[in-house]
C-alpha cells in the first residue's frame, strides 16, 4: 500500500486505537485463508496484519480481531454465512464489510474489485477497484455507503 495511506490510517489509529482490532500474525492470517479457500489479496493481507480490522473514514472493515469500539466480527464467519446465501459463482466471495442494509461489501476473488452484493436485488455493484482505492476513498468519504 502507499506510504501517504498507511501514514493516514496510522492517525487514525493513533487518535482510537479502540477503533481497530489491533494486529495479527501471519500464521492467523494463514489459517483465515486456508478456512477460506482462498489467497487474500496482498493490499487487504497487510492491513490484516498491521490492523486486524477497524473503523477508516466512513467505513468498517472487518477483519481477524474484534475493535473495542466497532462491531468488526470476523470476515471468515461473515464470509462462510454469506456464501451460502450467494449464487454459485461467489463461491470465493470474502466479505469484508456490510451495508446497513445488510448486503455483504467485498470481494469475488480472483477478482480483487471491491464490490456490494444487493441481497434483495440478486446483483452486484463494483464500488472500486481494489481495496487500496477502498480505504482512501472511505478516509476522504467518497464510499457514500450507510453502514
Amino acid at each position: 500500500m502507499k506510504i501517504e495511506l498507511l501514514q493516514a490510517i496510522d492517525e487514525e489509529f493513533e487518535m482510537c486505537a479502540e477503533a481497530f482490532g489491533g494486529p495479527v500474525e501471519e500464521e492467523e492470517v494463514r489459517e483465515a485463508e486456508d478456512d477460506l479457500q482462498i489467497k487474500l489479496p496482498h493490499d487487504y493481507k497487510m492491513f490484516l496484519l498491521k490492523y486486524g480490522s477497524g473503523a477508516v473514514g466512513e467505513v468498517i472493515v472487518l477483519g481477524l480481531k474484534e475493535a473495542e469500539f466497532v462491531a468488526t466480527p470476523s470476515f471468515v464467519e461473515q464470509s462462510l454465512k454469506f456464501r451460502k446465501n450467494l449464487p454459485e459463482s461467489y463461491e470465493k466471495f470474502t466479505v469484508i464489510g456490510i451495508d446497513g442494509a445488510g448486503n455483504p461489501i467485498g470481494f469475488n476473488l480472483p477478482n480483487t474489485e471491491i464490490i456490494r452484493f444487493h441481497i434483495d436485488l440478486g446483483e452486484q455493484e463494483v464500488i472500486v477497484n481494489s481495496f487500496e482505492e477502498y480505504l482512501e476513498k472511505a478516509l476522504k468519504e467518497e464510499i457514500n455507503i450507510h453502514f
